[in-house]
């Protein structure tokens, strides 16, 4: 990388880091590009070279975010017996995302079709990216969790949007900043353990009714 590249990075990072630092002291949709510039102590033209709207801004901060969290996902799966990884990394992601609200209401925000439809095509294909980077680990955590049933890619694509949903609606939660009474961290806590025991559960019991269709779909068959 050459001097110029490695300057550029650099003011890019300090752009994120002064965004993220002023979205967590006010609601990050009012936050404007001129604010961000003196929080990095830049020119506000500057910080459009790196980045032309706000919504580029906070795709690259979800982007890099997410890039982030799959490393330490991967690394805390390969360290774990196989069976008990995907309970954990899937508990862990939801005490991340309680450790930092404002990067949990990013994700909700960046996750919307509407949203990266408007991105530049970069951007875009950088979501593509994480998508499938997450759906290759996720099937390969929940196939070891399952303890390698015969199902198929397309059984497992099913078992993982049931598991989003339910992760997805828990994150939105965390993002609202609790449900109604269930708002202090003990109390979100004991939410998210139960949430992540419904996920876990739900997996294995839909898993045992895929492999029990297949067998009476065979046995049909004979």
């Amino acid at each position: 990388m050459s001097f110029h590249d490695q300057q550029f990075e650099q003011r890019q990072q300090a752009i994120l880091r002064a965004a993220l630092a002023l979205f967590r002291t006010k609601s990050w949709d009012r936050v404007t590009i001129a604010e961000v510039a003196v929080e990095a102590g830049i020119g506000k033209g500057t910080v459009y070279k790196h980045f032309p709207s706000k919504e580029a801004l906070y795709a690259q901060l979800v982007i890099d975010d997410s890039l982030a969290n799959i490393a330490e996902f991967r690394a805390l799966h390969a360290s774990l017996p196989k069976r008990e990884a995907m309970r954990t990394v899937t508990r862990h992601a939801f005490a991340k995302l309680l450790d930092d609200p404002v990067m949990a209401q990013l994700f909700m925000h960046c996750d919307r079709p509407d949203f990266q439809e408007r991105l530049a095509p970069e951007y875009r294909s950088q979501f593509d990216q994480l998508e499938h980077h997450y759906l290759a680990f996720f099937t390969d955590m929940l196939s070891d969790a399952l303890g390698g049933p015969a199902l198929s890619v397309e059984d497992y694509e099913r078992l993982l949007w049931s598991a989003d949903a339910c992760f997805t609606g828990a994150m939105a939660r965390v993002a609202a900043g609790g449900i109604g009474h269930l708002c202090g961290r003990t109390e979100m806590d004991a939410y998210l353990d139960q949430v992540t025991d419904f996920i876990m559960a739900g997996l294995h019991g839909m898993a045992d009714m895929m492999l029990q269709a297949k067998a009476e779909g065979a046995c049909k068959s004979c």
